[in-house]
């Protein structure tokens, strides 16, 4: 799941902020902290990256199979996605990624000797993945809107096409400068 950068920065320096003044952590360099924190999110996309590109190559192989049993390029690239995310130990769905990702801030956080903890990781873990379930909804919102300003259009605009790309990454880049995000 690609998150605007200014998105994740503003998670990381949430995390930082909230675990410090409730007192479950104590970071001896904060910066340096939430700077972890983000390669975190850069680990995460880095996987989801090789996830797309190993699709890719593997479809490009099968692609006198796609043609031969007509079978859509979208459907099928989903249908492998799927699988390798499986045998990756990748989750797609939006919300089970940020637990995964919750779990790996967690892990940050119990092995990095410069961060002292001062409650139980569980608490730690589920202070984390609130803040990431937020993150999650004010994306989805942002991904809504653009949505919706494209179905709004004079005339109807197929998803997926290179026209519905170019006008769906100029809209959600309007949204998030509206969101001081960008």
């Amino acid at each position: 799941m690609k998150l605007p950068e200014r998105l994740v920065e503003r998670i990381a320096d949430r995390i930082v902020r909230e675990l410090t003044q409730e007192k479950l952590i104590e970071a001896e360099d904060p910066e340096l902290f939430r700077k972890k924190i983000v390669g975190v999110f850069r680990k995460a996309e880095e996987e989801e990256k090789e996830l797309d590109e190993r699709t890719k190559e593997i479809l490009k192989e099968k692609m006198n199979l796609l043609e031969e049993t007509n079978l859509d390029y979208r459907t099928a690239f989903k249908a492998v996605k799927a699988k390798l995310a499986e045998e990756m130990k990748i989750n797609i769905n939006r919300r089970e990624r940020m637990n995964q990702i919750a779990n790996m801030i967690r892990d940050l956080i119990m092995q990095d000797e410069t961060v002292e903890i001062y409650e139980d990781p569980p608490l730690i873990r589920k202070r984390v993945a609130d803040i990431l379930r937020d993150a999650v909804r004010e994306e989805e919102e942002i991904e809504r809107r653009v949505r919706e300003k494209i179905r709004q259009q004079s005339r109807n605009i197929l998803e997926g096409t290179p026209e519905w790309n170019l006008l769906y990454r100029r809209i959600y880049e309007d949204e998030l400068r509206q969101r001081g995000l960008a």
